[in-house]
């Protein structure tokens, strides 16, 4: 099932409508809309929103329903979404399909990338390990530089904001619990 069919079918599920969905997203019901119909991809920052909407996690949105207790994915067959405006993109490593309280992705910034986070969009815990990379965490009043080998742990629901601030590539172990 392709993203787009995948969010109908959640959101019908709920039965909440087009326009429901987007007063809690602040996104329109016509972007939804080219969302559901496969017309155009939602940013990292709209994906999440939509997710916390529906009261999911975003990795529902890209793992084939199955009745197990784990979920193996090749590195060849995660599911990636792309924000090309904030040179950045996150891979998928595990859904909640199976109900787990977890969800681990695999952040990537380009040089110069970055990702933020708005207060509000997820509630619990998060925790970030650098794989690879040098970047600058922004969280409330608090600046965080975090190379290879770095990690942090926070709760609550305030907004950062996570950007590459070395010459290449950065690559984070971004795990969020609900």
């Amino acid at each position: 099932m392709d993203l787009g069919s995948r969010l109908r079918d959640l959101r019908r599920r709920q039965k909440m409508t087009l326009e429901e969905l987007a007063k809690r997203t602040g996104l329109t019901s016509s972007f939804l809309s080219q969302v559901e119909r496969n017309i155009t991809s939602p940013s990292v920052k709209s994906l999440r929103e939509i997710a916390t909407a529906l009261n999911k996690k975003v990795g529902c949105f890209f793992e084939e329903e199955r009745s197990r207790d784990f979920i193996f994915i090749k590195k060849d067959n995660r599911k990636r979404v792309v924000n090309d405006g904030l040179k950045s993109f996150y891979e998928v490593l595990a859904s909640d399909l199976l109900g787990i309280r977890m969800e681990p992705s695999l952040l990537v910034l380009k040089t110069g990338g970055m990702m933020e986070k708005q207060p509000g969009s997820l509630d619990g815990e998060e925790f970030a390990f650098v794989l690879k990379g040098k970047v600058e965490l922004l969280r409330g009043a608090e600046k965080f530089i975090m190379e290879k080998g770095d990690s942090i742990y926070f709760k609550g629901i305030k907004s950062y904001k996570i950007m590459n601030v070395g010459g290449n590539e950065a690559n984070i172990l971004w795990v969020v619990s609900s």
